[in-house]
């Protein structure tokens, strides 16, 4: 929503900005100089709208990013601990394989079977 007030006001300061020359060589300078002075600040504030929404939303994605790299780096540690203990281990995993019964599994072939 703050994208499009910024835009709209920019815009709407621009044109107001352009249509102040024609207005002050149709005679009346009161209202071209009123509207180069509106114009100008309506223009001013969708510029700073526009780039406090854009610090805003880039330090969000910063902080998204550097969380979910501290995530990633904790992960990979994780990785990297479990692959060392099982490389100084390897007789515990085969005891574990063992005592849980781990069997080859078997192909299970369905034929003749409707589906409604």
């Amino acid at each position: 929503m703050f994208e499009l007030e910024s835009i709209l006001f920019l815009g709407l300061g621009a044109g107001l900005m352009a249509l102040a020359p024609l207005v002050r060589n149709a005679g009346n300078h009161k209202l071209g100089d009123s509207m180069a002075q509106s114009g100008r600040s309506m223009a001013k504030g969708g510029v700073k709208l526009g780039v406090v929404v854009a610090g805003a939303a880039g330090g969000a994605a910063r902080y998204v990013a550097r969380q979910a790299s501290e995530a990633a780096e904790s992960f990979v540690d994780l990785v990297v601990e479990a692959k060392s203990e099982l490389a100084e281990e390897p007789q515990q995993v085969d005891q574990v394989a063992k005592s849980t019964n781990v069997k080859k599994s078997r192909e299970i072939t369905f034929k003749d079977v409707k589906v409604e």
